[in-house]
């Protein structure tokens, strides 16, 4: 058997099976051909490795030539840390998909992130050719079928020569998904058919909306798919209220209280007052039936991760 074969499951599995608060952060890779951009960055996960499970690799992020998910994740499993490999359906089609999902799995990758991806003319190359060979559900549909029948999108087998054995490797399934969108059944049905497809984690959209993520989160646990589904919130510390505004006019599907938006106006310190939310909003998070974790998405406010973790009670710091 190959080592991938053999392989058990990574942390991030390992925290979410127990029913463990799993905690996962973004990381979304540099313009530039080198590593040395995210060292900051890295550093500070490193130092909170006790509480960060996984950290998740954005794929070329809003349409935006960066360096691949695959090498950043091959770094971090290098710097000890568990990686998280997204996929775009935009970028390429299902050979190069199922091709770099090998590569991965050989480095010792074992969490894969399936987006669609957002729109080409959102980035910088709108005179791109997007691809959308398939969308996030038919990769998470390609992906399980390797995992579970050792089989490639075509049906050719997973094996060295005519003469392998059959390999099926072990690896962890996740999807996004958006809470805030209308109608809010939809989003609901939605998820539902990732996790039919092979999902077995969710990350969601950002939170600023509790009561709508309550809603959401209600209609899921109805539905029975957080029986086995892991839902992980999505948090976004900001540092003023004008990324709130703006996401609130441009990000299609955002949701965002006028209420948190003159909270952030009116603070007097509007840094702290954006972990302060973060914070409050994990501990609301901790309260709802059927999540399973959070996942902080910074940017690149680096020290955030650990202003927020702290603040939350996840560190010997913390308050709880």
């Amino acid at each position: 058997m190959s080592v991938a074969e053999e392989a058990s499951g990574g942390r991030l599995e390992s925290k979410l099976k127990s029913g463990g608060f799993a905690v996962t952060v973004e990381i979304v890779p540099p313009k530039v051909p080198s590593f040395a951009p995210m060292q900051t960055q890295l550093n500070i996960i490193k130092k909170l490795s006790e509480v960060i499970d996984a950290v998740n690799v954005t794929d070329n992020a809003s349409a935006n030539v960066r360096l691949s998910s695959l090498a950043v994740c091959k770094h971090l499993l290098d710097e000890g840390l568990e990686p998280v490999l997204q996929t775009a359906c935009r970028d390429r089609n299902r050979i190069a998909m199922q091709g770099d999902l090998l590569s991965a799995l050989a480095f010792g990758v074992r969490n894969f992130f399936c987006v669609t991806g957002d729109y080409i003319t959102l980035g910088d190359h709108p005179m791109a050719k997007p691809v959308y060979d398939v969308d996030s559900i038919q990769l998470l549909q390609i992906f399980h079928g390797i995992r579970t029948n050792g089989t490639m999108a075509s049906g050719v087998e997973l094996k060295a020569t005519t003469k392998s054995d059959l390999m099926k490797p072990h690896f962890l399934l996740g999807a996004a998904a958006n809470p805030f969108a209308d109608p809010v059944e939809v989003r609901v049905s939605r998820m539902g058919k990732k996790q039919r497809a092979g999902a077995q984690f969710i990350q969601t959209q950002c939170i600023f909306d509790l009561d709508r993520m309550r809603e959401f989160m209600r209609l899921a646990v109805n539905a029975g798919l957080t029986t086995d589904l892991h839902v992980l919130g999505g948090i976004m510390p900001v540092k003023s209220a004008r990324p709130l505004e703006f996401m609130r006019d441009n990000v299609p599907g955002m949701r965002i209280p006028e209420a948190v938006i003159q909270r952030m106006k009116n603070a007097q310190d509007p840094e702290a007052e954006g972990v302060a939310i973060a914070v409050e909003t994990i501990h609301a998070l901790r309260e709802m039936p059927g999540i399973s974790g959070v996942h902080l998405m910074t940017v690149n406010w680096h020290t955030a991760i650990e202003k927020v973790l702290e603040g939350a009670g996840f560190t010997d710091k913390g308050t709880g």
